[in-house]
This record gives C-alpha cells, sequence and structure tokens, in this order.
C-alpha cells in the first residue's frame, strides 16, 4: 500500500498529482492578537517610531475579536491586524471600516471602539455622539442610550434637518412666505405649476401644516388656548 506524499513547497496541497485536493480548504493560522502588541512592543524604538506607534499607544490598543481590529480608546482610532490605522470619513460624517481581507465587514468605527472597551452593545440600545461629532470616536465621547433618548437628543441638539436644510427640499423660507401671503390672489395649483412641485405640498404649506417654524405661521396663529375664549359657558 503506497503512502499518500506530504505536502512540500513543489506540491503545497500534498495530492499525488499536485493538484488541490477536494473539500474544505484548511484555514491559515493567525496571530492572536494580544500576540501582535506584544510583538510591536519588541520591535526596536526606531522601527516603531517609523510606523507612527509609540509604546504608549501599543498599551492602550484593545482588541476587537469579532471585528479582527483594535481600537484606541482615548483617540477612537482603529487599527488593522497588522496595525495599520484604517477607517474613513463618509457622507454622513461617520467613520466606517471597510470590509476587506483583514476585516470582516464594514462597520461603524465608534460601535467598534465601545465594544473594545464595554463589551457588545445591549440589544435596543445606540452609541450617541455626545459632542454630536460623528467623527470624534474617543470613547470618552460615547454613550449608549435607546432609539427614543437618542431621537430626542438629537431634537434638542438641533440636529433635525427641516425647511431649506433638506436637500431634496424645492420650497424656501421666502417662497413660504410669498405662498401664504397670496392665499387670495394665487392658488395652490398656480404655485406647484410655477415652482414644478405637488399641489398638496403647497397647500400644506399655506395651512401651517408643514414649515411651521416659518413666521407667520397660519396654524399657529388659529390655534385656540386654554382661558383664551371669553364668555364661554362651564
Amino acid at each position: 500500500m503506497s503512502r499518500r506524499p506530504t505536502a512540500t513547497p513543489a506540491n503545497p496541497y500534498g495530492s499525488r498529482t499536485g493538484a488541490r485536493r477536494s473539500g474544505p480548504r484548511p484555514r491559515r493560522a493567525t496571530t492572536p492578537p494580544a500576540q501582535v502588541v506584544d510583538d510591536a512592543l519588541a520591535l526596536p524604538e526606531e522601527l516603531r517610531k517609523a510606523s507612527g506607534l509609540t509604546v504608549h499607544t501599543l498599551r492602550r490598543l484593545l482588541p476587537h475579536r469579532g471585528a479582527n481590529v483594535y481600537a484606541d480608546p482615548k483617540t477612537g482610532q482603529v487599527y488593522s491586524p497588522r496595525l495599520n490605522p484604517i477607517g474613513g470619513v463618509c457622507a454622513d460624517g461617520y467613520v466606517r471600516i471597510s470590509g476587506g481581507r483583514s476585516v470582516r465587514r464594514e462597520q461603524y468605527a465608534h460601535r467598534v471602539v465601545y465594544e473594545a472597551v464595554h463589551g457588545s452593545i445591549p440589544a435596543g440600545m445606540e452609541i450617541d455622539h455626545r459632542n454630536t461629532r460623528r467623527a470624534d470616536n474617543r470613547v470618552a465621547n460615547l454613550q449608549a442610550v435607546t432609539a427614543e433618548q437618542n431621537r430626542a437628543l438629537t431634537r434638542a441638539r438641533g440636529r433635525v434637518a427641516r425647511g431649506d436644510r433638506i436637500r431634496t427640499s424645492k420650497l424656501t423660507e421666502e417662497l413660504v412666505r410669498q405662498i401664504r401671503a397670496t392665499s387670495g390672489s394665487i392658488t395652490g395649483v398656480e404655485w406647484a405649476r410655477r415652482l414644478g412641485v405637488d399641489r398638496s405640498s403647497i397647500n400644506s404649506a399655506r395651512r401651517g401644516d408643514t414649515w411651521r417654524h416659518v413666521k407667520p405661521c397660519p396654524r399657529l396663529r388659529t390655534r385656540h388656548r386654554p382661558g383664551s375664549q371669553k364668555g364661554k359657558r362651564p
């Protein structure tokens, strides 16, 4: 009975023909995250300075095994398994680390930093930036809140886009004032034709259902306040 050939550089799969064997490919052994930092600390100081990582930075790094990356809680920077800084600011202001051979999938950097310090985010919780700067992922700037709390904080900070701050809006505050001022002379159909919008948008802005922050607002002016009606029977 002939023995199966062992794997060699010329025949890495250990097959008789040199071709790859059928079945799942064995996983490549990876260096444990802690060992990577220990090896970096053992490098000469010149090499560490060339890579931009000081001893203090290396000692601060915390592994995130789910994302296979490292996080610096003090600066909010995320590093790859080879200790290269990764992540970029996207159009919405958040920092994302893109998927690749080292990172398993695209993720938000602030969630990675928070989980590296505090563990998994509880179900139903979201991560809020205290100073409203979405690219500031220092752990001191992150807090776990519920979805309702996050919306309330967004409204309180005035970050809810409304009116002409919405990019797709065709109306402006000045146009809304003109629409309301001409309620008796120009119909909503005519305004809709001029501006290229739906008639319902014109009527809603004119009634004050939308654009309530533009004064004067008919909806607020006609709203009855408690105690404003005199002579009302009890």
